[in-house]
């Protein structure tokens, strides 16, 4: 079974085809970006997902088979261990209709099909245990996208298996939206919150419970951004090829399509190439930011302008407007923050203090331009020879910000959490994501902390465990049941 990068940008979806009979997993390679480093990892999977069968003329729809790391991820030996109790995998029990996702974009296989009701994994005894393993797990689930609602300005924050987490009254509700895949995008719109993911999926609520699934665009293309404007809406999509642009006015209206980029790949041989992302300027326009150049879109005659641009790795637009950003290195890849407070027709540079190795996660991160133009970020204290080098939380004015001798710095930052969210920042409230998925604030610079989401790995591993217990008492009784049926069949 080959992925398919189709609708998909964190998520793998598999395809492939097999001789009828019945079969296990025998090994899941799942490929890890946390930013500062990528690496492809192999785990074993046999009895942890179970056994399924495969016909001539009926679909297998196998749902979603989930890794889940359990150690610390913040060494780099992580990802090049063999250790069984590093991480996971299962099945997730949560149904998802692959079937009327995949059959569109392969009709000769459509037509050779009986139209029976796809078939799925066989059941079997250990299938409590896999459940529990499936809930904790995405219960659990990794938050990825902080999102600002430019309606009402709550932030959120998108995970994978449909999780949604809003900000309401300085605490974090959790919603579960029915799909298994990747949410990226969210906006409100006619009185409603859209939620935008993998697989051209578009969830929409009115009360926040009550999800209703709209397909505005093919399931090949994922929702990455969504954006609003005073009279008009806009949707970044991502397949495995292109970028899409599409323009809208209202939910039960088509989706516009208005622009196409073709993506580029990051490291393209000798050279570096930058990301595209999208942002709505202050005088209600949209802006594409591609590799090297700005495009910006006329809604009166429908048609783009180009100039040239800053190249970048990654970039985001806070709830004041202002554009924060990390620039391509050629070197590299990661070259200094920036940030812009003219919709990104110049940007200014952030010149701090970290360790030419060893710094990945604070390196790529983003920085905060707060409502009265004071920076902040992530940047170590190199005072004098005696003291400890700590990577603590810094600020300056953001006229001073190209100068490293400028910054205050204030506490230290919290271990493995050196991920900063600038889209969440709210008055002195900071954001960070650590290693394993959690996320933590300070509104005292650091000399305070506390975990507004938690991701609970130590009931993980113990429950994964207790897996594998089970599964060795289960092939100790099969093991003593062959050796009684041999014992028996030698005496007879």
């Amino acid at each position: 079974m080959t992925p398919v990068y189709q609708g998909t940008v964190d998520s793998q979806l598999f395809i492939g085809s097999m001789p009828p009979g019945e079969y296990m997993i025998s090994t899941l390679y799942s490929f890890y970006n946390g930013g500062d480093m990528t690496s492809w990892i192999s785990m074993p999977v046999f009895s942890a997902a179970g056994e399924f069968a495969v016909s001539d003329t009926t679909l297998t729809d196998l749902g979603s088979v989930l890794f889940q790391p359990l150690l610390s991820i913040k060494e780099s030996s992580f990802w090049s261990t063999s250790t069984s109790s590093k991480a996971f995998v299962t099945r997730v029990f949560e149904e998802s209709d692959l079937g009327s996702i995949v059959l569109p974009q392969y009709p000769q296989i459509q037509q050779q099909l009986s139209g029976k009701t796809s078939q799925s994994w066989q059941s079997d005894e250990l299938d409590p245990l896999r459940e529990k393993l499936s809930v904790l797990a995405t219960e659990n689930a990794l938050a990825a996208s902080p999102i600002v609602l430019p309606t009402t300005q709550q932030r959120a924050l998108a995970a994978k298996f449909g999780r949604l987490a809003i900000q309401q009254d300085g605490s974090w509700a959790t919603h579960n939206l029915p799909t298994n895949s990747q949410l990226y995008a969210a906006l409100q719109i006619d009185g409603k919150v859209a939620v935008g993911g993998e697989l051209g999926q578009l969830f929409v609520s009115a009360d926040w419970q009550q999800w209703q699934l709209i397909k505005p665009v093919d399931a090949d293309e994922a929702i990455v951004w969504m954006g609003q404007t005073a009279d008009s809406y806009f949707a970044l999509t991502s397949s495995a090829k292109q970028y899409q642009v599409y323009r809208f006015n209202q939910l039960n209206t088509p989706w516009q399509k208005i622009g196409s980029y073709v993506k580029k790949d990051p490291n393209d041989w000798l050279i570096q190439n930058g990301g595209l992302f999208a942002a709505i300027t202050k005088q209600g326009t949209l802006r594409i930011f591609n590799d090297n150049k700005r495009h910006d879109y006329n809604p009166a005659d429908n048609n783009w302008s180009t100039d040239k641009s800053t190249s970048l790795r990654n970039m985001a637009q806070l709830a004041n407007g202002a554009l924060v950003a990390v620039e391509v290195s050629q070197w590299d890849g990661v070259g200094s923050q920036l940030i812009s407070v003219d919709d990104g027709l110049t940007w200014q540079s952030i010149n701090r203090n970290l360790s030419l190795f060893g710094d990945l996660k604070a390196d790529v991160s983003l920085p905060v331009l707060t409502d009265n133009n004071e920076v902040i970020t992530l940047s170590r204290n190199r005072k004098s020879s005696g003291e400890k080098s700590q990577i603590r939380i810094a600020t300056t004015p953001l006229n001073n910000a190209d100068d490293s001798k400028s910054w205050q710095l204030h506490g230290v930052a919290k271990d493995n959490c050196h991920s900063l969210l600038p889209q969440l920042t709210t008055g002195n409230t900071l954001y960070f994501l650590c290693d394993q998925g959690q996320i933590v604030s300070t509104n005292d610079f650091g000399k305070t902390w506390q975990t507004d989401i938690d991701r609970d790995i130590a009931q993980m591993q113990a429950q994964y465990e207790t897996f594998i217990d089970e599964l060795k008492q289960q092939q100790e009784a099969e093991e003593n049941a062959k050796e009684t049926q041999a014992q028996a069949a030698s005496e007879e």
